[in-house]
């Protein structure tokens, strides 16, 4: 079959994103006893739980680094790219889908809200694999679009992940350690996608400072909604005056899109309290 510009091969659209959602299906019939594991860290014991739930978790995040891969070698102009980080670009986003999916699944495991959830997050994976793929060349006049697009789903992602791990309870060296590594990957691949370039330095700051926010976030009576919204304004906010410092933008140019961004959050989490 012969690829379209704009959309990945459907044949291999289908294959990865169905194997990606049934692995998760499989976690309503499938199941054995959890294995409590515990780690002593500087005189800490820490506890894990293993479950099939987590093996599936870490399988279809393979899966999508795997099957994002696959894609991004059906497009037209994947011969350009030099070295074997030019993929590895793209697994970011498709690898936190999957975690979010996962976090999100299991937080509603027994809530018939399971299935709405798993749909969502059908839809949500085959956009961010296709606007993946349109960001392979960024000479497509459908760059501009998918780079846009792409930059509001990861950080949507990132709001459904806090809102996961709000609602599931978990532990605070669990949260966020979750937390931390789905905030790097966002940054890093907005900022790569607005400038063009690299800033990982930038995105580890951004994601100490949402984390000291999450970790005063964790003692105080705020809902999983809220939470999520106000991690989200914060850190969204801080990558947008990243991105202007990077690009010398002066005055309200500078001020304008974080300032204002996290003026609606805030509204919004109030209105959720």
């Amino acid at each position: 079959m012969q690829t379209k510009r704009g959309i990945p091969e459907i044949n291999r659209l289908s294959i990865v994103s169905a194997a990606i959602m049934l692995a998760f299906a499989l976690t309503r019939i499938i199941s054995f006893p959890a294995q409590q594991l515990s780690f002593p860290v500087v005189g800490i014991i820490l506890d894990f739980t293993l479950d099939f739930s987590t093996i599936i978790n870490f399988l279809t995040m393979v899966l999508a680094a795997a099957g994002m891969d696959w894609l991004i070698h059906t497009h037209p102009e994947h011969e350009n790219y030099q070295n074997r980080w030019s993929y590895i670009q793209h697994w970011i986003l498709p690898v936190l889908t999957t975690l979010v999916i996962g976090s999100a699944l299991n937080s509603f495991a027994d809530s018939p809200y399971f299935w709405i959830i798993f749909l969502l997050g059908s839809i949500l994976l085959i956009s961010i694999l296709i606007a993946e793929y349109n960001v392979v060349s960024s000479d497509d006049v459908r760059y501009p679009m998918a780079a846009v697009g792409l930059t509001a789903l990861s950080f949507a992602l990132f709001l459904l992940l806090g809102i996961a791990v709000s609602s599931g309870n978990l532990r605070l060296y669990i949260r966020l350690p979750l937390l931390s590594m789905g905030l790097v990957m966002v940054i890093s691949r907005a900022l790569h996608l607005r400038t063009g370039k690299w800033h990982v330095t930038w995105a580890i700051i951004i994601s100490i400072i949402v984390a000291e926010v999450a970790i005063a976030l964790h003692y105080l009576p705020v809902s999983p909604i809220q939470y999520g919204l106000l991690l989200v304004g914060i850190s969204y906010s801080l990558t947008s005056l990243v991105t202007a410092i990077i690009e010398s933008r002066k005055n309200l140019a500078l001020w304008g899109e974080p300032v204002g961004m996290l003026a609606v959050v805030l509204i919004l989490s109030i209105f959720w309290g």
